[in-house]
């Protein structure tokens, strides 16, 4: 919808109505000239957002398949990058690598150096993989065994040492032959071999083999994991590879009253945390386990990120970065022959989850949807094939024969095949629609997700009157009945509004005369606490200090209270910011999460932005008692200009708007909407001594000087266009209010 028919609209709907405007619908507001940075990071980084769990030299992309060359058709047909390898260490070691004779329990340098020579040497013949190198940024990742040193022999006949001594630390053997192996096996890349991983990971998910399933102690792990960091470093000096563990599970933080934080990530991070380059997650939703939904995407993922991060940040003083190596949706219920509603489970999981990583890109590393090519190794029959593959046989499900064709999961990557640009602002009038724009020349890419369980109507209000549309191509991904559908279609105009299916996604692709220019900014940084993770008790204030804010004359400001606690609490705090209470919404990011043990997300509360300082305090309370507030930080946005939401569009119209923040500054606007006269009264009238009326393109169209006049001052508007405006308050501090003329 263009901005003008959004202003008549409202105008309309006030008038005619004077009602709230409908719940269901959506407004998304897109400002193509302002450029959004996220730290240092302003671009989307395909390789980071846009993977694959697979590496280019698998035998798996090869094979009887519906195209002569499946790497070209998927990885350069839809812009596609790699990978993650979780094999060939672990096969070099058990099939071929042979004991030290000197030395019981360690693996023998000569056999290790003699096995990557070859393996170089392979690659260096193999030219077909070299023009995908630019695409395969490696995760290497160990496997339980054989690297686990409890006496497991490999085929050749012998185990790791499970010597524990200050001497030689727990895991020591295993470190080496990781460190020679990766100073052996890889190279530069094309003719000299295969490039050197950039991440490394430890041991895959070793706490749900070892804890969970087992009776290792979680500490004795993590000392694992320091004595093979230290091997590998010790092989490779002059190595750019970082490190980083521990590749949990589940990271159910909130499990046992927070146990399950205290008692490994948290020990994790104490223990490991300085010599880890990074911390690794694996994050699933279960769409269908016994019938229950248990999700991680929308809060319950945004407060498992903010307590990893804060505490890092009291930690070290610093976010350290963070890895998700692996991600999707699970069906449990769904397990044994394909089927396009399996497929979903995951493909909605992936698009949710994305969105929420890409509002991190200034401290995630990387992302791999766990997505394998074939995964032939978990697959016997049509009736037992392995849930998570890019392709399938052509006859599935009713039988494991046919050529191998694209499974439904390939459509996630031809939904977000054309994507690519530079960051803009954009913002949802609702936290279960999520959205994300990035601009390409003459290209804007608007990415819509719907966490709701329900369709939404949404509305997209592009602020650049200056724009020719000539394209609009929208891309929409749902699910219809139990098929999962890819529409897309090119339009000539925008629509009024655009529906988007339960859990679905949609982009829209806007093609323009000219090309954009973005000149204008907003620039991101995130704040932490000075403490986090306190007991709730009934009606006791909680307090947080919020320091070293960077504030602006325009800017924006959100808290994030994560909380943790059982079914049925109050999921409403009382917030006070720098003792000024602030309202705190009802609703928040994806499902209320009734199905999991207990809840555990973040409040995204917005906060008037003229409350921040350099130095805040916030003092967050409940009503009654029990659980933990696990973490405050707040996200501050600095603009280089004003920008209006219409989110902050008066929904009803009131003389006096008892419920906007103007009468809790002071300052009151009526009548609004207002045809020829507009009351402005100001009750400490010497904070100010200018006031401004500006359009919603940002042209200052009315200028008075205010120190002279009374408590209320009356503005004429009666010569200005229908439409919506802003007035600013500028003096010893600045204030901002929308108002509509009609």
């Amino acid at each position: 919808m263009n901005r003008l028919a959004f202003l008549v609209g409202i105008v309309i709907f006030f008038c005619n109505e004077l009602q709230a405007a409908e719940p269901d619908k959506v407004i998304v507001d897109v400002n193509l000239k302002v450029q959004r940075n996220l730290g240092e990071i302003s671009t989307f980084d395909r390789n980071k957002f846009i993977a694959i769990h697979a590496d280019i030299s698998e035998q798996e992309w090869d094979g009887d398949n519906f195209t002569a060359d499946l790497r070209n058709d998927f990885l350069n047909g839809y812009d596609v990058y790699l990978g993650r390898n979780t094999g060939s260490i672990g096969w070099n070691m058990n099939a071929v690598v042979s004991e030290d004779p000197d030395r019981s329990g360690y693996a023998d340098p000569e056999s290790i150096r003699s096995t990557g020579e070859s393996a170089k040497a392979s690659y260096g013949n193999n030219t077909e993989y070299h023009a995908y190198e630019f695409r395969n940024d490696q995760i290497l990742c160990a496997q339980l065994h054989p690297f686990w040193p409890d006496g497991q022999e490999t085929k050749k006949g012998w185990a790791f040492s499970q010597i524990d001594t200050d001497k030689e630390a727990f895991g020591t053997a295993s470190g080496e032959y990781m460190g020679r192996y990766i100073h052996d096996h890889y190279a530069k890349g094309g003719a000299t071999g295969k490039a050197e991983p950039k991440y490394v990971e430890v041991i895959n998910e070793p706490l749900y083999w070892l804890t969970d399933n087992g009776n290792e102690e979680p500490e004795k792990v993590f000392r694992f994991h320091n004595a093979v960091a230290n091997q590998i470093r010790k092989f490779n000096p002059d190595s750019d590879i970082l490190i980083g563990g521990f590749c949990v599970a589940f990271p159910d933080f909130e499990k046992n009253d927070f146990k399950r934080w205290e008692e490994r990530w948290k020990l994790f991070m104490d223990m490991c945390g300085a010599n880890m380059d990074y911390f690794t997650i694996h994050l699933y939703d279960f769409a269908a386990k016994e019938g229950k939904q248990m999700y991680r995407k929308g809060s319950n993922m945004e407060a498992t990120f903010d307590m990893m991060e804060q505490y890092s940040y009291l930690l070290f003083g610093k976010v350290k970065p963070i890895m998700i190596s692996e991600y999707g949706g699970v069906s449990h219920d769904l397990k044994g022959a394909w089927s396009p509603l399996r497929d979903w489970h995951h493909i909605k999981s992936v698009n949710s989850m994305r969105m929420q990583f890409m509002e991190r890109a200034n401290i995630i590393t990387k992302t791999i949807d766990f997505l394998p090519v074939k995964a032939e190794w978990g697959s016997t029959a049509a009736d037992n094939t392995y849930s998570h593959r890019l392709m399938r046989k052509a006859n599935e499900p009713d039988s494991y024969t046919g050529q191998w064709v694209y499974a439904e999961t390939a459509k996630v990557y031809q939904l977000w095949s054309d994507v690519k640009g530079i960051r803009v602002d954009s913002k949802s009038t609702n936290p279960d629609l999520m959205t994300d724009v990035y601009v390409d020349k003459n290209k804007a890419y608007v990415i819509l997700n719907n966490l709701d369980f329900t369709p939404l109507d949404v509305s997209t209000t592009i602020l650049d009157p200056n724009l020719n549309l000539q394209s609009l191509k929208i891309k929409h991904l749902y699910l219809s009945g139990s098929n999962v559908v890819l529409d897309e279609e090119i339009l000539s105009q925008e629509q009024e509004v655009y529906t988007i299916g339960a859990e679905g996604s949609m982009i829209l692709e806007y093609t323009y005369e000219d090309d954009i220019v973005i000149d204008e900014s907003s620039a991101e940084q995130k704040y932490y606490a000075d403490t986090y993770f306190k007991t709730i008790t009934a009606n006791t204030p909680e307090t947080f200090i919020l320091q070293g804010v960077n504030t602006g004359k325009y800017g924006e400001a959100t808290l994030r209270i994560g909380v943790g606690r059982a079914h049925g609490k109050s999921l409403h705090p009382k917030v006070l910011v720098n003792g000024s209470e602030i309202d705190v919404p009802t609703n928040f990011r994806g499902g209320a999460q009734t199905q999991r043990e207990s809840f555990f997300g973040v409040l995204e509360i917005p906060v008037p932005y003229e409350l921040i300082k350099s130095s805040n305090t916030i003092s967050v309370s409940f009503p009654e008692s029990g659980g933990h507030i696990s973490t405050v930080t707040m996200i501050c946005n600095l603009f280089s200009k004003e920008i209006i939401r219409s989110g902050n569009v008066p929904l009803a119209i009131e003389d006096e708007l008892p419920k906007n923040r103007n009468s809790k500054l002071g300052i009151k606007l009526y009548p609004n909407p207002a045809s020829s006269l507009l009351n402005v009264q100001i009750e400490d009238k010497k904070r100010f001594t200018h006031l401004e009326v500006v359009s919603q393109n940002g042209k200052v169209i009315l200028k008075s000087n205010i120190e002279n006049h009374d408590a209320t001052i009356q503005i004429n508007i009666n010569s200005l266009p229908n439409g919506f405006y802003v007035l600013r308050l500028e003096g010893d501090s600045f204030q901002s209010f929308p108002f509509i003329k009609n």
